[in-house]
This record gives C-alpha cells, structure tokens and sequence, in this order.
C-alpha cells in the first residue's frame, strides 16, 4: 500500500514537471503508463530469475533434474509456491490496461488539484 502510495507521489511530481515543460496530457499519460509497465514487466522477470535460482540450489549433482535424494520437503514447498502463482503470467497480457488506467487517475487527479489550487 506504501508503494502505490509512493509511485502516486512521485508520477504527481513527474506530471508536474513535464506540464512545466509544455507537455500534453496524452503524452503523459502514455510516458507513465508505459514507464509503469515496463518497471512492473521488469520486476517480474527479476523475481522469476530469483525463483529458477532457488531452484537451482536443490540439484546437487547439476544435471537439470531433481532427482530422488534431492526431492525435499523445501523443495516441494518451493515448487508449490511457484505453481500456484497464477498472477504472474496473466499480467503479461493484461498488465497494460490497469497502468493505463492507473495512469489516467493520476493525471486527472493532477488536473482536478491544479484547477482548485488556481480557482
């Protein structure tokens, strides 16, 4: 929760300096729904690096399979949790249209704070 919190703050002060610099709306919304992500696409694939590396650990003879003396009870908890993350691969395709969204509330947040703070 702290995060989007932070993200928010800090696209608010981007959108600020970017209307500083004469920069349209569309533009913006594009940058920081793009930027978005890009950074969410990135983050995934770090944990999905993160996730082959503990993986990895448990094949003691490195031969790419896990074989019957390296099948552990932390190892079957790992593979549990792996599978059962369904997120991951869904946001791939439908990732998009929330940054997109997302980025359209913060704007139009950005936009409805400079007309009251100028009224």
């Amino acid at each position: 929760m702290y995060f989007l919190i932070g993200l928010s703050i800090l696209f608010l002060f981007c959108i600020y300096l970017l209307r500083k610099k004469k920069i349209g709306y569309f533009k913006i919304i594009a940058i920081s729904s793009i930027s978005l992500y890009l950074i969410s696409i990135l983050s995934l694939q770090y944990f999905d690096y993160v996730g082959k590396q503990e993986l990895r650990k448990f094949d003691l003879n490195n031969n790419g399979k896990i074989d019957g003396n390296e099948y552990t009870y932390e190892y079957e908890q790992l593979e549990l949790e792996i599978i059962n993350d369904n997120g991951t691969n869904q946001f791939y395709l439908f990732g998009y249209p929330f940054c997109l969204v997302y980025s359209i509330i913060i704007v139009l947040i950005f936009y409805i704070a400079t007309k009251l703070l100028t009224f």
